[in-house]
């Protein structure tokens, strides 16, 4: 191992070494997420930069900068209820509560919620149909929670998740 960085902002590890490639470890997990080789030879350095989603990576034969994840929160919405994702974080909050005279145009400052930190890095989210259940997806696992108690109610393998509006039997 020749090089190892923890990103300040998203829950990511990057660890490199002398056989080009880069592993993105989750954070929380210390599980393998995915595996870069852009076949410059030898990975020597490694940054994140903190408040960014750029990560700099110093080989034999170049420097590389991508840019990992979503810059802006995911927002999901159901009759009134918003959550929100913003890297691991999730929030909530009611804007049938934020009733009363606005005008248009005018920004609401609704009464938000931290529910707690989602164990996977999000890449997309969304409510069922019923409102009661949101899920969130990484890049090869979902979780569904329970709103709003926010109650871990399922979790597998996968990269996305449908909600039927029909029950099945």
């Amino acid at each position: 191992m020749t090089a190892v960085a923890f990103h300040p902002d998203i829950p990511i590890i990057f660890s490199a070494g002398e056989d080009d490639v880069i592993n993105i470890w989750n954070a929380f997990t210390y599980r393998s997420e995915q595996q870069l080789n852009y076949g410059l030879k030898r990975v020597w350095a490694l940054h994140c930069l903190p408040g960014s989603n750029n990560v700099a990576m110093g080989f034999d034969e170049a420097t590389v900068v991508i840019k990992i994840g979503n810059e802006v929160p995911m927002v999901s919405y159901s009759n009134g209820k918003v959550v929100m994702v913003n890297k691991s974080e999730i929030q909530t909050f009611n804007l049938k509560l934020s009733q009363g005279d606005y005008k248009d145009g005018e920004v609401l400052k609704p009464n938000v919620k931290d529910l707690g930190r989602c164990e996977t890095y999000a890449q997309t989210m969304r409510f069922a149909p019923s409102g009661r259940y949101f899920s969130v997806c990484g890049d090869s696992d979902f979780l569904v929670y329970q709103y709003p108690k926010f109650t871990n109610a399922a979790f597998g393998n996968g990269s996305d998740l449908v909600w039927a509006t029909v029950s099945v039997n």
